[in-house]
């Protein structure tokens, strides 16, 4: 190995490359503190436990699936923040999101047990998560360019590694926490804040490979229309590119299930099964951000060598497995089942982590990576916004109607997690077709 240089899986780094990695593992390991009190999961049971009674179950179960989707729909904003960094300096935008972050996370901390303070808590709560949708936009432009495609999903996978273990054992001290005592979360808050603010002063100090180059490549990139991103954009890249518009389609059908998924199984086990905040912060929350930590690596190697439907036409069904069993579960009031289903969710979310964040890569080049990476974010968004107050809304009227089959709404998310799944089957076959006759990728 010569010197200065690191191994990635079976392929070294370039010196300056890995010169990047400690300084990259030192700032998202700050930002994972922070990002830990903001996960859905967390999020909805904090507000299902520690804000009930201030108003009506329905209402506080609207502000459950609001807070635990604030992940994906806040997603929306994609497209400003994404014509905010065209052309301008990616790491102190980064840096400034991070305040941002970090800020809210304060005021989080702050809200008394009423209903002004619930939606002081929601409010907060999705427009942090908003900054750091504007965070992955940025970052996936410089990881683009201070990583290789050929070693960039197992360099994200070391970063994501050491970030996923952090957020596991942060999100379960928050959950035990919530159970020796209802407002511990405050101060687990702040300090969460506090790791926001210095992940904001470790990024200004960064190093970004190739920055004047990329500048002038999104600057100089027509087909986009510069900086100005907006719907018909959106429709041209679309129309343009059959391959990638299949893609969010599938992306469309398979996500919705995912989405749908989470802000009801906070409530299931609330309501239908009654367990302990500790409990349902680990199995929704702590156990599959655990497993996200170790299976991370074989997702990062699978990707580097496969085409991100082939990749996708894989990993979907972990999803499907997943929710499959928390079904079954939640449905037959076997709670042991949770235990599985959480940890297989956990792969599940690993090679989603990466397929999310690098899967535009494929269609996309320099100068529009980030676009490409807009428009899977804000779709990302719409449906996070609709999806999971469908399905609460389809658990409401079952559970209205005859509550003994309201457990059966988890139906409805892992429908449409296998309908995604086999989509993806579907386009990676046809790929293999285009292939073996000659025809371009």
């Amino acid at each position: 190995m010569k010197p200065g240089n690191i191994n990635a899986g079976n392929q070294q780094l370039p010196r300056m490359a890995a010169a990047l990695v400690p300084r990259e593992l030192t700032n998202w390991s700050l930002t994972a503190v922070a990002l830990a009190a903001l996960e859905g999961g967390l999020l909805g049971v904090i507000v299902k436990n520690q804000f009930a009674g201030v108003t009506t179950p329905m209402l506080l179960n609207i502000a459950v699936a609001a807070v635990a989707a604030a992940p994906s729909f806040s997603n929306l904003a994609s497209f400003m923040f994404a014509a905010m960094a065209a052309g301008r300096d990616k790491l102190a935008l980064l840096s400034k999101l991070m305040v941002l972050m970090g800020l809210c996370l304060v005021i989080m901390a702050l809200p008394e047990r009423t209903s002004t303070g619930l939606v002081i808590f929601c409010v907060t709560a999705i427009l942090a998560r908003t900054a750091w949708s504007g965070i992955l936009i940025v970052r996936a432009a410089v990881w683009r360019a201070n990583y290789s495609r050929a070693w960039r999903a197992r360099v994200t996978a070391r970063i994501v590694q050491l970030s996923s273990l952090l957020m596991a054992a942060y999100s379960a001290l928050i959950g035990l926490l919530l159970d020796w005592r209802p407002d511990a979360f405050r101060p687990a808050f702040v300090l969460g804040a506090i790791c926001a603010l210095a992940a904001a002063n470790v990024t200004r100090k960064s190093r970004f490979r190739r920055q004047r180059q990329l500048i002038a490549a999104e600057l100089a990139e027509q087909t986009l229309q510069g900086r100005r991103l907006s719907l018909s954009v959106l429709t041209s890249v679309l129309r343009r590119d059959i391959d990638f518009r299949h893609y969010m389609q599938g992306m469309m059908v398979f996500g919705s299930g995912n989405l749908m998924l989470l802000p009801m199984l906070v409530i299931l086990l609330n309501e239908q099964l009654h367990l302990g905040q500790l409990h349902q912060v680990t199995v929704t929350s702590s156990l599959p951000l655990l497993v996200l930590c170790f299976s991370i690596s074989f997702w990062g190697r699978m990707l580097d060598r496969l085409h991100i439907f082939s990749y996708r036409a894989v990993h979907s069904w972990f999803f499907v497995g997943s929710s499959a069993l928390f079904a079954t579960a939640v449905i037959t009031q076997r709670t042991e089942l949770l235990w599985p289903a959480s940890v297989i969710m956990g792969g599940a979310y690993a090679g989603g982590h990466l397929g999310w964040n690098l899967g535009h890569n494929d269609f996309s080049s320099d100068g529009n990576a980030s676009h490409y990476m807009a428009i899977h974010v804000m779709l990302t968004g719409l449906r996070g916004l609709v999806m999971p107050l469908i399905g609460v809304g389809f658990y409401e009227i079952l559970n209205a109607w005859r509550p003994e089959i309201a457990t059966w709404a988890l139906l409805l998310p892992l429908s449409l997690s296998m309908s995604g799944a086999l989509i993806f089957v579907v386009l990676h076959l046809q790929m293999t077709r285009r292939k073996s006759s000659g025809g371009a990728a």
